[in-house]
C-alpha cells in the first residue's frame, strides 16, 4: 500500500451524495487520505438538477466521470445504464488504482461499481447496508452490495445484524449511524423568508414537500402517483406544494412528467429536479410536512420532527420514528394519513438512524485498515456458527 490510503469515493447522484459529503470532506481533509471522487449517473443528467455543479461548489473535483448514457425510464435503458456504468467503473479503476473503494446505498449503479472493484481486486467498504426495502430492486442490489463488500458501515443495530445474518463477518460489521445525519448537524440554512423566495414560492397556510420515485417492484408506479395527486388536489388553494425530481429508474422519467403536468395545472404548486442540502433542510425546517416514498421521510425527516406520510410499500422494512405515517397508495387513504400527520404537527422525535457523528466512526474504521488487500478474502459465517 501507498503511504496514504487511496481511496475511490463513487457517487451517483443527489440520493447518495448528500449522505457522503461529510465523509468526503473528512477524508479530504485527513492527511492520511488520498481520496478520488468518481461522480456517475444522474450527477451527469442535466435535467435531474446539475449536480455536478453543486459537487464542484462543495469543493470537489472529480477524478473521473462515467455517463451511464441513459437514454430512457424502460428496463431496457436502465439495464444498458447499468452495464455503461459496469464498463465505466473498469476504466476508471484501471487508471486511479485506489486501495479502496468506498460506496453507500443500493442503486445499480453503485451495485456496477461494486462488481467492477470486485473483479479488479479492490476491498469495498460499503455504507448503508442492511436495511431494508421491500417496495423496490433496491433491496436486492443493496444485499447483493454486502455481498460484495468487505467492511460495512451501517447506519442501526437492526442492519447490522442482518448483514451478519448474510453470512459477514461480525468483526467487519461497524454500527456508525447515518452520515446524512452530520450533514443535518453542520449546515447551515437559510431563513424561512430567503427559503420561500429561492424557490419563488410564496408560503400559504399549509406547505408541503412532496417527492415520488418508481415502487420499482410495483406494477404500475404511475397508477400509485395519480393517487397521491388526486389526494393532494383536494387540498384546495390552502396548500403551497413543492415537488422534487425522481430517480433514474423504470417509470422515472413519466412521473416527472406527470408531476409537471399537475404543477402546470396549480399556480401554488412548483417542481424542482433538486434542491441541493441546505435548501431541502430548509424545506423540511420551514414546511409543515413532508408526503411520497422517499427513504429521506425515514432518515432525515425525524431530526427536523417534521412528519413526513409515506405511500405505499417502497419502504416496507425500513425503521421508523413515530414522526412516520404510513399508507397505502389510494387517495383517501394518504388524505387520512396527511390529516393525521397535520394534527401530529412537528415534535422533538428519536432518530433511529443515528446522532449525527457518524463520519466520525466511519473515517476511524478506514484509518484502522493497515492491509486493505488483507480484506479480501473473507468468510461466510454461518448462523450456527455465529
Amino acid at each position: 500500500m501507498r503511504g496514504r490510503l487511496r481511496v475511490c469515493a463513487v457517487s451517483g447522484g443527489r440520493a447518495d451524495y448528500g449522505p457522503l459529503l461529510p465523509v468526503l470532506r473528512a477524508l479530504r481533509d485527513d492527511p492520511h487520505f488520498d481520496l478520488c471522487l468518481v461522480l456517475t449517473g444522474q450527477h451527469l443528467v442535466r435535467s435531474a438538477g446539475d449536480t455536478a455543479a453543486i459537487v464542484r461548489a462543495d469543493g470537489f473535483a472529480a477524478a473521473a466521470e462515467i455517463d451511464l448514457q441513459l437514454a430512457g425510464d424502460d428496463a431496457v435503458s436502465i439495464t444498458r445504464a447499468a452495464g455503461n456504468a459496469l464498463s465505466g467503473m473498469a476504466d476508471a479503476l484501471a487508471k486511479l488504482r485506489p486501495d479502496l473503494v468506498l460506496i453507500l446505498g443500493d442503486r445499480y449503479e453503485i451495485l456496477s461499481t461494486a462488481i467492477a472493484a470486485t473483479i479488479a481486486r479492490i476491498p469495498i467498504a460499503h455504507i448503508a447496508g442492511g436495511d431494508s426495502t421491500e417496495g423496490a430492486f433496491d433491496e436486492a442490489f443493496r444485499h447483493a452490495i454486502t455481498k460484495l463488500a468487505h467492511i460495512h458501515l451501517v447506519t442501526n443495530a437492526t442492519a447490522a445484524r442482518r448483514v451478519r445474518q448474510l453470512g459477514e463477518p461480525a468483526e467487519r460489521v461497524h454500527v456508525s449511524g447515518s452520515p446524512a445525519l452530520d450533514l443535518i448537524r453542520t449546515t447551515k440554512l437559510p431563513t424561512r423568508a430567503d427559503f420561500f423566495a429561492a424557490i419563488g414560492m410564496p408560503p400559504r397556510a399549509l406547505n408541503l414537500i412532496v417527492t415520488y420515485h418508481p415502487a420499482t417492484l410495483a406494477s404500475d408506479s404511475l397508477a400509485e402517483l395519480e393517487e397521491m395527486l388526486l389526494a393532494l388536489s383536494s387540498l384546495g388553494d390552502r396548500a403551497a406544494i413543492l415537488f422534487t425530481g425522481s430517480n433514474a429508474d423504470p417509470e422515472g422519467r413519466r412521473i416527472d412528467a406527470r408531476v409537471l403536468e399537475f404543477v402546470a395545472a396549480h399556480p401554488a404548486a412548483r417542481f424542482t429536479p433538486a434542491l441541493g442540502s441546505a435548501r431541502y433542510y430548509a424545506a423540511l425546517t420551514h414546511m409543515h410536512a413532508m408526503l411520497g416514498n422517499s427513504s429521506s421521510g425515514l432518515y432525515e425527516g425525524p431530526s427536523f420532527g417534521i412528519p413526513a406520510v409515506n405511500i405505499g410499500d417502497r419502504q416496507k422494512g425500513r425503521l421508523r420514528a413515530t414522526s412516520v405515517f404510513d399508507c397505502p397508495g389510494e387517495r383517501g387513504a394518504i388524505r387520512a394519513a396527511l390529516d393525521a400527520a397535520l394534527a401530529h404537527g412537528r415534535q422533538p422525535t428519536v432518530n433511529p438512524y443515528g446522532d449525527g457523528h457518524a463520519s466520525e466512526r466511519i473515517v476511524a474504521v478506514l484509518k484502522s485498515l493497515t492491509d486493505p488487500a488483507g480484506l479480501l478474502i473473507k468468510h461466510f459465517v454461518d448462523l450456527e456458527a455465529a
